[in-house]
């Protein structure tokens, strides 16, 4: 029985592909094997969230970030170590736990949860707070979707104004250009590139953060995945990957992060979530809040 209802829940959380929501269904399958006294299966998430992330770097293509205009490049490098400074200084002020403080950031200033289940195994976050993070993160994203084209409008936004606006301002790539298609098919275009270049800042965030875990944790073990991380990144460029497998790869590679964070959320107990406190609530909304003030100001001062 047990068996039946992981194997349907988990087929559920890859037909979907919603990070937030295989978070759930795990959470969901782990309250249900509760009610029903079910024996739950033993499961490792961080090795499929690692696979994941080195399935990834065969996608990105250095060659593409060529392509960002020279004018955005300067503004999204500012725009990542601005947000990342800014995050950890509220997060100190506001003695919101570090670990949970540098997902949150990672994954406004990057790209939402696939930097935030990224880094997770590395600083070997708690599971509450990697639950905690990607849902804050998928509740804004959804809320962007909605709002963001109306705020385009109302600022009477070009094309090119839009799609950088999204880039800078939304979190998780599918986001960005969904948002993007809902204002035209050119702010597209400069939305997935733009973001392209914030996306490339996950490479300097796990370097960085197992430095910092190195320092902090007397247990740390290098995490080597990211070496073959970075071999996939070379090789794809190297050998020229096409885009039909580059596409096939990206969809392992959120195959296997939704697999992973489904596992993470089956060994989640729901009541820790209940207990979720409003501060790291209110940090994200507000580092949003001030991304998007700021965002608005550049464009229309």
């Amino acid at each position: 029985m047990a068996i039946a209802f992981f194997v349907v829940l988990l087929g559920l959380a890859l037909f979907l592909q919603q990070a937030a929501l295989s978070l759930f269904l795990g959470i969901f399958l782990s309250h249900l094997n509760n009610k029903l006294s079910l024996t739950p299966l033993s499961v490792n998430g961080s090795l499929f969230l690692k696979a994941g992330i080195i399935c990834l770097g065969g996608t990105i293509s250095l060659q593409s970030l060529g392509t960002i205009s020279v004018d955005y490049i300067p503004l999204v490098s500012i725009y990542v170590i601005a947000i990342m400074l800014i995050g950890i200084l509220i997060g100190k002020a506001i003695k919101l736990p570090k670990n949970l403080t540098l997902l949150l950031v990672s994954g406004t200033a990057i790209c939402g949860g696939t930097a935030i289940a990224s880094l997770a195994p590395i600083i070997k976050a708690k599971s509450e707070d990697l639950v905690a993070s990607i849902s804050l993160v998928f509740l804004l994203n959804a809320i962007a979707i909605i709002l963001f084209p109306y705020i385009g409008e109302f600022y009477d936004m070009t094309d090119a104004e839009f799609g950088v606006f999204s880039a800078l301002t939304i979190h998780d790539t599918a986001s960005v250009v969904g948002t993007a298609s809902l204002y035209s098919d050119e702010s597209v275009t400069y939305a997935s590139i733009t973001k392209l270049g914030r996306t490339l800042w996950i490479v300097p965030l796990l370097i960085g953060a197992s430095i910092y875990s190195k320092s902090e944790n007397k247990e740390y073990e290098f995490p080597y995945f990211i070496l073959v991380f970075i071999a996939f990144v070379v090789l794809g460029n190297i050998f020229s990957i096409d885009g039909e497998i580059k596409s096939y790869m990206k969809y392992i590679s959120i195959s296997l992060f939704q697999i992973g964070l489904f596992m993470i959320g089956y060994k989640f107990q729901l009541k820790t979530l209940m207990k979720l406190s409003i501060k790291p609530v209110m940090f994200a909304v507000t580092i949003w809040l001030i991304i998007i003030a700021i965002t608005l100001i550049i464009f229309h001062a």
